[in-house]
């Protein structure tokens, strides 16, 4: 769905922001090893808020940050040098990771939203209000501190009897949607706040959606909230506006469901995100098996070898502790997937185990979409593609709104060399939810490279944000390489090196892993080649 009429709660909030916070904040940020940025990325933060707060917007604008930025010239072109828009949308990323991993505690938020380069600085709401009810019992009911959400309908403001239904058509619009959602549970919630009610299950459940629809003359604004009713507290919000078309309302309701659970109720959602920070601390004899998988769904964010090891030891348990719970089987034998693909040690014949729990989770799920996207892409590490095809379109047909699993099936697509569809789906991942995992760019970098855009291969590459292991340098170096900037790729090799130091001595051999047709191994390889990796002999590939 367009967003050009779409306006983000926080934005229109303001707060009354003080200087001295923000920069506070500021400081907070550069200061944090999660935000993992270089210092021109810092400059450059640095000085798009030092500009803002002190009243010179004309100074945010491309040529003045490429100038005194970056150092370039006075002659500088940006449709020729695309350097501060590339440099901008990883600042952006750097920015989503730190306040979903580390920030979502501070008391400043600092954006650079897209389209432009002036800072936002909106104020996250933390800790019940004051007087609030107790946070473990709402209503004097006890709450679920799992994912449950309550959809309750959204209040009429419009004053005109001819649009009511439109409230209780986008409710059973969002209902609809929800159940399309495996990792929350939706409760049915009656309106909060109304004469007579005593909130009913809506108060009974972790999180309640709810909101309002107002109209114009001109058009309708329709505004969701997201509370988490054990911190009693607001943790998300949108406002959208639509124009008045009744030949399209029954659309525009289908479009915003799915836009509003995609933000709300997926893999690396509000509601996930918010209880995965709250179950990282835990030891795993005290994860839940929904807590487990979510140390999985974190692990394939971040994808380091450490929240690996805590996601295979917390799925261990819980499947030792629920035997029938696919998901937990199918996460289970994508661990072991990985433990190929990235040669960890500790495991015996982990493809084989990994494909064997893969069969048992679709048998014990076979509506779980987690289950059967790891069965496709098992199916695609055997070579079986004719069965990776059918097994990733059921997969995808579970939930085409989902923008983890339209993101990892695209990826999926791009490595068996479908590039066409493979894009779509990530480009539709990476529009509908920017929380999406960094690795699904190496699926761009596959497409670009086999077209033989290395230029573009190399700057999708560039974002993956936390890198993905030592394939990150490995597919940085091949692209350098393909583009005689040896000196950059010099670097990169000795990253890999570093990350993985028999990468050398068999190359062939751990790229004979990955499920990359055969011809963009090969191009992969001579690319490596050209960076001075050595072990790979001479080609005679252009």
């Amino acid at each position: 769905m367009a967003t050009d009429g779409r306006e983000s709660a926080a934005e229109a909030g303001g707060g009354g922001i003080s200087a001295e916070e923000v920069r506070a904040e500021l400081q907070r940020i550069l200061g944090h090893p999660e935000f993992e940025a270089t210092e021109r990325l810092r400059s450059f933060l640095t000085f798009v808020v030092e500009e803002s707060l002190a009243g010179r917007p004309e100074a945010i604008r491309g040529r003045v940050i490429a100038r005194r930025v970056f150092g370039r010239g006075e002659d500088f072109d940006p449709t020729r040098d695309p350097v501060v828009r590339i440099e901008a949308a990883r600042l952006r990323r750097r920015l989503e990771h730190y306040y979903f991993v580390a920030g979502q505690h501070d008391p400043v938020r600092i954006d650079i939203p897209k389209g432009r380069y002036v800072p936002d600085f909106t104020r996250q709401n933390h800790g019940p209000a004051p007087g609030a009810p107790s946070p473990a019992r709402v209503g004097g009911d006890p709450v679920d501190p799992g994912p449950t959400v309550a959809i309750v309908p959204f209040r009429d403001l419009t004053a005109d009897p001819d649009w009511t239904f439109f409230g209780p058509g986008l409710v059973a619009e969002l209902i609809h949607e929800v159940n399309r959602y495996e990792n929350v549970i939706a409760v049915p919630g009656q309106p909060t706040g109304t004469p007579g009610d005593d909130g009913g299950d809506a108060q009974v459940a972790r999180f309640i959606l709810e909101g309002s629809v107002r109209r114009d003359d001109v058009g309708l604004k329709i505004v969701a909230h997201l509370t988490d009713t054990l911190a009693v507290r607001q943790l998300w919000g949108e406002s959208y506006k639509l124009p008045l078309d009744a030949g399209r309302l029954i659309a525009v309701q289908e479009e915003l469901a799915r836009d509003l659970m995609a933000a709300v109720a997926d893999e690396y959602g509000v509601i996930s995100r918010r209880l995965t920070r709250e179950s990282r601390d835990k030891p795993p004899a005290e994860l839940s098996t929904y807590e487990a998988l979510l140390r999985y769904h974190y692990y394939m964010l971040v994808m380091t070898a450490e929240a690996g090891e805590a996601a295979f030891v917390a799925l261990q348990r819980a499947i030792e502790r629920e035997p029938d719970y696919g998901p937990g089987w199918a996460a289970f034998a994508n661990l072991h997937a990985h433990a190929w693909l990235f040669d960890r040690p500790g495991l015996d014949d982990p493809l084989a185990t990994a494909f064997e729990y893969a069969k048992r989770g679709v048998t014990l799920a076979p509506d779980s979409q987690l289950a059967r996207t790891i069965l496709a892409y098992l199916h695609l590490l055997r070579g079986e593609r004719e069965l990776f095809v059918g097994e990733a379109e059921a997969a995808l047909a579970l939930n085409p709104s989902s923008p983890n699993y339209a993101g990892t099936i695209g990826y999926l697509f791009a490595v068996a060399g479908d590039f066409d569809h493979g894009e779509e789906l990530l480009r539709q991942a990476f529009e509908s939810g920017p929380a999406q995992p960094g690795w699904f760019h190496h699926g761009l970098f596959i497409i670009h490279f086999a077209r033989g855009e290395y230029e573009e291969a190399f700057r999708e590459v560039e974002r993956v944000l936390p890198p993905a292991g030592f394939w990150d340098p490995a597919l940085r170096a091949a692209a350098l390489g393909k583009l005689g900037r040896l000196e950059e790729a010099s670097h990169a090799l000795d990253e890999l090196r570093r990350l993985k130091p028999d990468f050398e001595k068999r190359p062939m051999e751990l790229l004979a892993r990955t499920p990359v047709l055969e011809e963009v191994r090969v191009d992969v390889l001579d690319g490596l080649r050209k960076a001075g990796l050595g072990g790979l002999g001479t080609s005679s590939r252009p």
